[in-house]
């Protein structure tokens, strides 16, 4: 199957039928519902990174990059931000000595659970136009784009803003 060639009457494309265009209108739309609903303190990258170490405590930073997604020197400072907020720590690997590892703080565990909630909250709105059906089949074609290509699977080669 191919996307519409989309080019209007005049000459000028149809961005309608563009997905890096929707792609990026759909990420404005993201953003702003973040903002008014989840959190102005905790942005998408950090929360990432507390899920991640919710998920996988005791892990390196480059361990931590590759299961967040994010490239090397967007996770150093993601993780520098939240080691400043007292969201995160860097521990002393218990296996190895020589190497240190990261793990949520008391108040990152809870701030990881208020920003997860409330996330979940803005996804349901986000997905309200669509039926149960649709908003699954939109997630597993989001996937399937999104794997398919090497940036999506490493993090890509651009940083994330924070």
């Amino acid at each position: 199957m191919s996307v519409p060639s989309g080019t209007a009457v005049d000459g000028a494309a149809d961005l309608s039928a563009n997905p890096g265009h929707l792609a990026r209108r759909l990420q404005q739309v993201i953003h702003q519902l973040w903002t008014a609903s989840v959190s102005t303190d905790t942005t998408p990258p950090q929360f990432v990174v507390l899920n991640s170490l919710r998920a996988a405590p005791d892990i390196d930073q480059r361990t931590l990059g590759e299961r967040a997604c994010l490239d090397r020197s967007t996770v150093a400072d993601v993780v520098a931000r939240l080691v400043q907020r007292g969201l995160i720590r860097r521990v002393r690997d218990p296996h190895d000595g020589r190497r240190n590892v990261l793990r949520l703080t008391t108040r990152g565990e809870g701030t990881h659970t208020e920003v997860a909630h409330r996330a979940q909250t803005m996804n349901e709105q986000l997905l309200a136009p669509l039926s149960g059906d649709e908003q699954l089949t939109l997630v597993a074609l989001l996937n399937r784009v999104v794997d398919a290509h090497p940036a999506g699977r490493s993090g890509g080669a651009e940083a994330d803003p924070d």
